[in-house]
């Protein structure tokens, strides 16, 4: 040590050498310290929601009798209504109403609607509103439309079934 003491610290005073001794025990002390770690944590809660989409309306075909419009008729098509769930809910298919026909027609149809998921739900036709149960994910539905009147033909013209579709937490 005296050679170091001589090597380094010629030409330094005595206060000089004393800092500079303190700075190096510090420097020890200090660079052996451990490092200090903090968690980092995320929370999310999912809440029970239910969106519906409508994705394309159907169309109605008319029978060969003239009869019957549907979407199960020639050149008809079901309407596509994408329901995304995070939990139990219940899907909601209004009562189907005729809300546009040809000025002409003066009959009184039943109007009827039905549906069919990709997940295995379905119906017959109903006059009133009818319902499906969804658990979480992506339910697909195609929904169908019919007017019926055996008593008359529909005359030429534009007509219009509707149907609210909705969606709400299971009981």
């Amino acid at each position: 040590m005296i050679y170091f003491e001589s090597f380094f610290y010629n030409g330094f005073s005595f206060q000089a050498r004393l800092l500079f001794g303190f700075m190096l025990v510090l420097s020890l002390v200090i660079g052996h310290r451990t490092a200090e770690a903090a968690t980092v944590e995320w929370t999310g809660v999912v809440a029970n929601t239910c969106v519906v989409t409508l994705n394309s309306n159907g169309l109605l075909g008319v029978a060969t009798s003239g009869q019957v419009m549907s979407s199960e008729q020639t050149a008809g098509q079901p309407a596509s209504v994408a329901v995304m769930s995070t939990g139990p809910n219940v899907v909601t298919f209004g009562s189907p109403a005729m809300t546009l026909w040809a000025p002409s027609y003066t009959g009184s149809p039943i109007v009827s609607s039905k549906q069919q998921s990709n997940k295995g739900h379905s119906s017959t036709w109903m006059v009133t509103a009818h319902q499906a149960t969804v658990t979480a994910g992506d339910t697909l539905f195609a929904v169908h439309a019919q007017l019926d009147d055996a008593a008359n033909a529909f005359p030429m013209g534009a007509y219009k079934v509707s149907s609210e579709v909705t969606c709400a937490p299971a009981n």
